[in-house]
């Protein structure tokens, strides 16, 4: 998990190390004296410091500005340092994000000069883990015999039709997140500038704690700005234009595609009833946090079910056990829900049919999206054929013809009904008024 957050990770710190050393070189080179008295009191403070010694060090520093630029620059990048260094021990250790935050709040200095010594270490973890990625990704996928996401796509036109007819949405989409993306590059750099000016170390914790829920709402805008492409899923039932919005929208204009949107990708593939290519997608998901690495392995589950992968299936559920959510009974929830359906998938294998069409019938109770009720109706009818209840199967493959719209389920639903209707044919409607 750790080295999904290495790219992320070198790049703040980095961005945050050239930012101190500018804002550094611009302080001093306005005309601050070394010898003023703001200085002159800061290194008296020191234990054994003597007027002689001060005054030796104030002209050192003098004839050696560059200490003091990259002093200023590792104190910066230090603090973004200890912000990603305290997401990576809540995840990997199970702890209260809040308790990070309280040792920011109550001791900023300590939490500072830790992330500060931490600094050069942390760089050379991430270029580690950066390589590592780089390369046991780069493996899996030469094993499925494609190298990039141009290849994806490729094979994706293969199998299935993008529709141009999504490509304005895919842009309008595109252009909402960059502006937030825009927003959010602004916003560090102001917090950056304020680290370098405020020397009150509480206030600095306060406005670090207000950036940070900041940061946050921004995400949470830029996760709505993609909303119009996840409806045409979720709502439309539509994996074929869902599929075309993203790749359009991770295209740029080079041609190049860049796949970010995997889960979706990935859903919209096995609701194409293609479970190789979205298996291909997910190799390169990036399974930062306990939830990313919690839908992965939900999603496996539903590809190995349909590869008809036993060990497969059993790794998932090892896998998805293993995972904590940090949101208390929220986290709870989740994670049974998920872990009910990997076991779902696991019952449909053995053939353990009551306990699958149980699991159905109350999943198409609490589904809040049309896409999720298409999904149960149709093995609830599914599980009815091999039962021989014809009447209920029929019942619930013609709601999956109603409201399933291109998903595969339909094509599916439309062949078990013309086989319904040789071995249980419906009675015409003279025949039902005559019972």
């Amino acid at each position: 998990m750790w080295k999904y957050r290495c790219k992320s990770h070198l790049i703040a710190m980095s961005v945050a190390f050239v930012v101190g050393l500018a804002l550094s070189a611009v302080v001093f080179s306005s005309g601050v004296d070394l010898n003023s008295d703001m200085f002159s009191n800061a290194l008296s403070q020191a234990p054994g410091v003597n007027t002689q010694a001060l005054n030796q060090v104030l002209a050192y520093l003098q004839n050696n500005m560059w200490i003091l630029y990259l002093g200023d620059a590792l104190l910066i990048s230090g603090i973004i340092n200890i912000i990603y260094i305290g997401q990576y021990v809540t995840a990997r250790f199970n702890i209260s994000p809040w308790i990070v935050m309280c040792l920011i709040f109550f001791l900023p200095e300590y939490m500072i000069y830790i992330g500060t010594l931490l600094v050069i270490p942390a760089f050379i973890v991430c270029i580690y883990g950066m390589l590592s990625l780089r390369s046991s990704i780069s493996k899996e996928r030469r094993e499925f015999n494609f190298s990039s996401d141009d290849e994806l796509v490729r094979m994706y036109k293969i199998h299935h039709n993008l529709d141009e007819s999504y490509k304005e949405l895919a842009k309008t989409c595109r252009k909402n997140v960059r502006k937030l993306n825009g927003i959010y590059a602004l916003g560090i750099v102001a917090l950056l500038v304020i680290l370098i000016l405020i020397n009150n170390m509480l206030l600095l914790a306060v406005l670090l704690m207000f950036y940070l829920f900041a940061f946050n709402l921004v995400l949470r805008y830029r996760a709505v700005s993609l909303l119009p492409i996840t409806r045409l899923l979720y709502e439309d039932c539509n994996p074929e234009a869902c599929a075309s919005a993203i790749i359009y929208y991770c295209t740029n204009s080079k041609g190049h595609t860049r796949l970010k949107q995997h889960i979706l990708l990935a859903q919209c593939l096995i609701y194409l009833n293609d479970p190789e290519l979205a298996q291909d997608v997910l190799i390169s998901y990036p399974r930062k946090d306990a939830a990313s690495s919690l839908q992965y392995w939900s999603l496996m589950s539903y590809i190995d079910y349909m590869l008809k992968d036993e060990d497969g299936l059993s790794r998932c559920k090892e896998e998805a056990q293993n995972i904590r959510l940090h949101y208390g009974r929220a986290g709870v929830m989740i994670q049974s829900e998920e872990m009910a359906a990997i076991e779902n998938k696991i019952h449909l294998m053995d053939g353990d049919l009551n306990t699958c069409k149980k699991y159905y019938l109350q999943g198409l109770q609490r589904a809040t999206f049309p896409f999720q009720q298409v999904d149960s109706c149709y093995y609830i009818a599914l599980i009815s054929f091999v039962e021989e209840d014809y009447k209920l199967a029929r019942l619930y493959f013609e709601k999956v013809l109603e409201i399933g719209n291109r998903m595969y389920f339909v094509e599916k639903a439309k062949n078990y009904l013309a086989k319904i209707d040789k071995i249980y044919p419906e009675p015409a409607n003279d025949e039902v008024e005559s019972l």
